[in-house]
């Protein structure tokens, strides 16, 4: 059995920016700044969607690398 860090787990990792960006959003949600008459929160929280997009394609690729890599 293999005694690697659940840190250097690619979920765990991604998790983590998922927090961190989630965070961001949160706290600029008490503020006032509009941008077309849309909170800049709004615009955070939409523009995040392509994060999130790319972070599964991330995640799911590393996963089928490091599953390639045991298997060899």
């Amino acid at each position: 059995m293999n005694s690697k860090s659940r840190l250097s787990d690619p979920g765990i990792i991604l998790v983590a920016v998922l927090l961190f960006v989630s965070a961001v959003v949160l706290i600029w949600w008490p503020t006032d700044i509009y941008l077309m008459g849309i909170s800049l929160a709004g615009w955070l929280m939409f523009g995040t969607y392509f994060i999130w997009f790319l972070l599964s394609i991330i995640y799911v690729m590393w996963v089928e690398k490091k599953e390639e890599g045991k298997e060899n």
